[in-house]
């Protein structure tokens, strides 16, 4: 099979895991026509153990959505002391309140979030605090094109106007199994229910009904896709001011590899995965020319969790 069908068939197996983040291989085959006679699933499960392998999609998540009495809260800090910034990492990464966390380049040394109302040690100072409404997880479209060719199509782009709908629902009607479900299951969607059944001590049934019934219609399912493997390319944090947000989302679509959109309440927070940082500047610089972006700044994320 050549590369480029490899890649088709891998985006076919990332599209259709989409629409069914607890898949069997009967259905995959079934969905993608994979498998014809005399083949065995085997076939199906084979190209998605390489799929993730080779960190060209990673497991799909469980992202709980926005809800007036649990929502996430978004924090850009700033380390007082530049020769405490190790000791103030570390006290980060053993800080259980986080639900994420970078380690920045630029004007912030953080970017962390959580469901809690937080404050920080003496050297930390919050710089900029906000709800982060429920992330984008983009659909990459231009998955069998190199990055530079579509930003710089991107650059050449006309946007349509329009915010991002900042929604927050009305309650979370979750009790204690239901967190725990969340928890167990929010990193890979495709945990077995038995092995989540032994972690909190319920049956494979009764965490198959919670699931279905209670946990995942509160959640969305984010699915990545990065043509190269995930550790080929190179990340960039921007925050930035629009009346064209929707645009901006639908013109980052066009690019190879899932881009994360984070709803600000005054902002968008995005994170683009590229292989060179020229390439992004000179595309927002274009955009923002065109007034289509009213001011943004370009981080580059050294470390998350």
């Amino acid at each position: 099979m050549s590369k480029s069908v490899d890649l088709k068939t891998y985006y076919s197996l990332y599209s259709a895991i989409q629409d069914l983040p607890r898949f069997t291989a009967k259905q995959i085959s079934s969905a993608l026509n994979i498998g014809g006679r005399g083949q065995k699933y085997s076939t199906v499960t084979d190209h998605i153990r390489k799929l993730y392998e080779r960190e060209i999609s990673l497991r799909p998540n469980l992202v709980l959505r926005t809800f007036e009495n649990y929502y996430t809260k978004g924090y850009f800090l700033r380390v007082k002391n530049p020769e405490n910034i190790t000791s103030a990492f570390y006290s980060l990464t053993q800080n259980p309140h986080l639900t994420y966390m970078l380690l920045l380049s630029g004007r912030y040394d953080f970017f962390v979030t959580s469901k809690y109302d937080l404050t920080f040690g003496s050297n930390l100072k919050i710089a900029k605090k906000s709800i982060s409404y429920t992330p984008i997880y983009t659909n990459p479209l231009g998955w069998n094109h190199e990055v530079k060719d579509m930003l710089w199509k991107i650059a050449s782009s006309t946007l349509s106007e329009g915010k991002i709908e900042r929604e927050m629902e009305d309650w979370l009607p979750w009790e204690d199994i239901h967190f725990k479900i969340y928890d167990i299951m929010k990193n890979n969607v495709q945990i077995p229910f038995s092995t989540v059944a032994e972690e909190t001590g319920f049956s494979s049934i009764t965490v198959k009904k919670y699931f279905y019934e209670t946990v995942l219609p509160y959640c969305n399912i984010a699915h990545y896709f990065f043509p190269k493997g995930y550790n080929h390319y190179h990340k960039s944090l921007i925050l930035l001011s629009s009346q064209h947000e929707k645009g901006l989302v639908e013109v980052f679509s066009r690019l190879p590899c899932t881009s994360y959109v984070f709803p600000l309440e005054e902002e968008i927070c995005l994170i683009l995965f590229h292989e060179g940082v020229q390439d992004v500047m000179f595309a927002m610089k274009k955009l923002e020319e065109k007034g289509f972006i009213e001011k943004h700044l370009l981080l580059v994320p050294l470390y998350w969790e």
